[in-house]
């Protein structure tokens, strides 16, 4: 009798998304508008909130985000500010006052976005962040 052979399929969970921290005084519905304009794209502000658990105290926040959906290239763009009602998104990442995400980016490079995003004269600094540090990104579902 043949012995039967077994393979075992491992599949990463691997997200295409890229993210920015940008550091801004601005408030998120001016600077939504500023990324609108520069990079033709209409950011609305979602009814629902991302809900994301703090490790700390377990409890869940919820924060409010603006978000596009590009259907030519497929891209979803996500703006959220870091700091709500006196929480963090990211408490590591206290430096930044929004995140910008883009999911399946077919549409900028990463060196001609942060060209575009840093001549916003709302804009103090924008940064890439590595994604495998961040928490919140597994609840982008949109």
């Amino acid at each position: 009798m043949t012995k039967i052979k077994k393979h075992q399929l491992i599949f990463e969970n691997e997200l295409d998304i890229e993210v920015f921290g940008i550091s801004s005084a601005s408030i998120d519905y001016r600077l939504a508008w500023e990324l609108n304009s520069k990079l033709f794209i209409q950011f609305e502000k979602k009814s629902e909130k991302l809900i994301v658990e703090d490790k700390k105290t377990k409890t869940d926040n919820a924060f409010s985000y603006y978000y596009y959906f590009d259907e030519e290239s497929l891209t979803k763009f996500y703006l959220i500010r870091n700091k709500q009602e006196l929480k963090l998104l990211e408490s590591d990442k206290y430096f930044a006052d929004y995140f910008f995400c883009l999911k399946n980016n077919n549409k900028y490079s990463e060196e001609k976005l942060l060209t575009e995003i840093r001549t916003i004269n709302a804009i103090v600094a924008v940064f890439a962040l590595e994604t495998d540090e961040l928490e919140f990104i597994e609840h982008l579902n949109e």
